[in-house]
């Protein structure tokens, strides 16, 4: 195998990587077309098959197949070319779509998230090719991972499966097998107006809204007993508070934004009915507290077993390339790993170069060792699976 490691050209790396940069692909607005034709220009030219598959129209996905004629061993790898914003660019000291090398690491909006990772899929697609694999090979560089994940649910919707899967999300190059889900509630309460001398005559908004949030803030520690071994507990935050008009009148309205951070085995009808319950002790305690609220996202957690064949390959050639057995850990965003789980019932992992520490950061940046044994290890691991 470390004749073929040697094959991973770490220039051909770094200059795939720093122009991924330079392409930008923000979302929102959602503007993944240009990188998408690059991509597909780079699938083409190492004699990979290409499709470009929209979900919506101007929201490009690009798919990669390499085969041959045993078709029962296949893996996918999967990565997303959208960035979130690059937002107040005076706070970057380098320039955002630059592509800067400093210090071993290329800086720049989605270095770390993930267009290292996309890079190191590109370079272990080569080398791939190269060398030759008994099998069937899907790369899958998606759009719109950042906002709602409708990329890679087309293309499982389109019919696109395998044997098992990679999302090379930035993970320093640990082997996650579970990642949390997200659920965001919109809090809604009424009060009445009045004017701020005669406050008894009213109903504040902002008051009640208060209480709620102290009770949910409170709900936190019962989530103590309701660990998941390898991601801990569930979360809950409240991210936005929004009320009141002028401060000589009593507010009749206040909102709150909740972020709820699911552990696998959690499900949507579950907090709901949690949700429902503290509102209700609410409404026992106080007639006067006037609440509705709405889901306004929703992302499953999803799992695969840490005992798993497929996990313990790819911690092998993890430690094959970097040295260091990290064990199978947790991913605590979630991402496109749970429609390839949930609804493709595909074993999937993620793995990939950068941190998640320096995702959506100003001055993002990826270490370029990490990207280039980044690809050596999706070559190990697709050599394994499909040999």
């Amino acid at each position: 195998m470390s004749d073929i490691l040697r094959r991973i050209d770490t220039n051909k790396v770094i200059d795939l990587t720093r122009e991924l940069i330079r392409i930008p692909s923000e979302n929102p607005p959602g503007n993944e077309n240009e990188i998408s034709e690059f991509i597909k220009e780079q699938l083409t030219k190492i004699g990979f098959s290409t499709k470009i598959h929209e979900f919506s129209k101007g929201r490009p996905s690009v798919i990669g197949i390499a085969s041959n004629d045993n078709k029962s061993k296949s893996l996918i790898i999967n990565g997303h070319t959208d960035t979130v914003p690059v937002g107040d660019d005076s706070l970057w000291r380098h320039e955002p779509y630059g592509a800067t090398i400093e210090d071993g690491r290329i800086y720049g909006r989605g270095a770390s998230d993930m267009k290292g990772g996309l890079a190191a899929m590109l370079v272990a697609a080569e080398t791939l090719m190269e060398v030759g694999v008994d099998g069937r090979l899907v790369l899958e560089f998606v759009a719109d991972e950042e906002v709602t994940g409708y990329g890679t649910k087309d293309l499982l919707d389109r019919g696109y499966k395998a044997e098992y899967a990679i999302i090379g999300e930035p993970t320093e190059l640990k082997v996650q097998t579970a990642h949390k889900g997200v659920m965001n509630l919109k809090f809604m309460v009424k009060g009445r107006p009045a004017h701020a001398s005669m406050p008894k005559t009213g109903v504040n908004a902002i008051c009640k809204a208060s209480r709620l949030c102290l009770t949910l803030q409170d709900v936190q520690t019962q989530f103590n007993n309701r660990r998941h071994p390898i991601l801990g507990e569930p979360t809950l935050n409240v991210g936005v508070i929004r009320g009141g008009v002028k401060s000589n009148i009593v507010p009749d309205y206040c909102e709150l934004i909740v972020e709820r951070r699911l552990i696998p085995g959690e499900t949507k009808a579950q907090v709901l009915y949690e949700v429902d319950g503290i509102l209700d002790k609410l409404r026992e305690g106080d007639p006067l507290f006037n609440v509705t609220y709405e889901v306004l996202h929703h992302a499953e957690p999803s799992e695969t077993s840490p005992e798993s064949s497929f996990v313990k390959v790819a911690r092998e050639c993890v430690k094959e390339v970097t040295g260091s057995d990290f064990g199978a850990s947790g991913f605590p965003a979630t991402c496109d790993m749970r429609f390839l789980v949930n609804q493709g019932n595909i074993p999937s992992i993620i793995l990939g170069p950068g941190s998640l520490h320096q995702a959506h950061t100003s001055d993002e940046y990826v270490e370029i060792d990490q990207v280039v044994k980044a690809a050596q290890i999706y070559t190990l691991i697709a050599l394994k699976l499909l040999t």
